[in-house]
This record gives C-alpha cells, sequence and structure tokens, in this order.
C-alpha cells in the first residue's frame, strides 16, 4: 500500500493562511472515543486534535484539521479525511419536534437531510405510510452492494430493503429510512440521498 503523506495533505490550505498544526507522532495508547461525544462541544472540532477517535468504526488519531476536514490516522497507516460539519450533523442531539406515530413508538433522532428534495419523482403519488419509522445510526458498509432491480418487484419493497447496502444508479449506500415513501439511502462518505419507492418500483421492478 501506498503510504500517504501528511505534509503533502497540509499543503490545500488556503494561501497566506497560517500552516495548519500536523501531529507527526500520533499516540494511539488510549482506547478510541466515539465522535459523538465530541460533535457537541463548544470547540467541536479543534478539541478533536490529536484524539484517538471511532468514526462509523474506522478508528484513529485526528492528525490534521484542514478546509473543513479531519484528517484521521488509522494505527496500520491508513489516512482517511472526513467532513467535520457532516459528521455534527450526523451526530446531532435527538430532536421532538414531530409526533410519533401511536402504534408501536420508536424513537429516532430528526435529521437534516429529510428536509433535503427529492431527486427523483418528487411529484409522483408516494407510497402509504409506514406504521413506525426507524433510522439505522450505524450502516453497515462492509456487505458487497446489491442492485435495487432485485428488489424493486418484491411484494415487500421497500420494506425489504431497510439496512440493505443497495445501489441505484452507481450511487451506492445503506438505506437507513424509509419516510412517507422515500428510501433515505447513505453513502459511506456520509452523503444521504432520498428516491421515491413508487418511481424505483416504476422504473426497475422486472416484469414477471
Amino acid at each position: 500500500m501506498e503510504e500517504t503523506s501528511l505534509e503533502q495533505h497540509s499543503n490545500e490550505a488556503t494561501p497566506n493562511a497560517p500552516a495548519p498544526k500536523v501531529i507527526t507522532k500520533p499516540d494511539y495508547s488510549e482506547e478510541p472515543q466515539a465522535i459523538s461525544r465530541f460533535t457537541a462541544r463548544a470547540d467541536y472540532p479543534e478539541c478533536l486534535r490529536g484524539v484517538h477517535v471511532d468514526i462509523r468504526g474506522f478508528a484513529g488519531v485526528v492528525v490534521e484539521i484542514v478546509n473543513q476536514s479531519l484528517r484521521v490516522l488509522s494505527q496500520d497507516g491508513i489516512l482517511q479525511s472526513f467532513n467535520f460539519n457532516r459528521l455534527k450533523t450526523l451526530n446531532a442531539p435527538p430532536i421532538r419536534s414531530e409526533p410519533m406515530p401511536s402504534a408501536q413508538p420508536v424513537e429516532r433522532p430528526m435529521r437534516e437531510a429529510e428536509s433535503r428534495p427529492e431527486p427523483e419523482g418528487a411529484d409522483e403519488e408516494p407510497a402509504a405510510e409506514e406504521p413506525g419509522r426507524i433510522y439505522i445510526a450505524e450502516p453497515d458498509f462492509s456487505v458487497p452492494f446489491r442492485k435495487i432491480d432485485e428488489f424493486a418487484g418484491l411484494p415487500d419493497f421497500p420494506q425489504c430493503v431497510y439496512g440493505v447496502h443497495v445501489d441505484i444508479r452507481d450511487f451506492t449506500g445503506v438505506v437507513v429510512e424509509i419516510v412517507k415513501g422515500s428510501l433515505k439511502i447513505q453513502s459511506p462518505d456520509g452523503i444521504i440521498r432520498s428516491y421515491n419507492a413508487g418511481v424505483l418500483k416504476k422504473l426497475y421492478a422486472k416484469a414477471p
């Protein structure tokens, strides 16, 4: 594996800005701490510099903060970047601004991504709303993705794709929520897109 140079990443800072601080000797002696423990702090993201953290299963030390990104170096030398604003949104505390269904209430945090316009078929008639809504806070991206075509024609679609790693027109991610007939799909890098279940069924359901 080709080693990633920390100095190379530090050159991405804005011209004429002070050189960002790069930790060249990260300390892995402490157990990694969940990123959610820091996102609500007033000094976030600076409080993470040099901290051994766990971000969706990826553990490493925050060796640099530059261009709204955390540079996280794992103990085996893998360097990954995470947008700290996106991490703050994903780990926001629950907001109780929406009444939950009376039958089988399920606690779930509201997410900013729910207010985004749907890229496909937003004007189509939505499917019947689910009796209970569950948000998958820790999606599993380790399972190989499967084409949405495999599910769109099933009788229990879209419920059958809850938690499934799917591919829709080369956008891959886990179905973390189904809201008012829309699939909320989160990619490994934290991007969430909405797809209308009725439109997906028309486009991808295989003829008998």
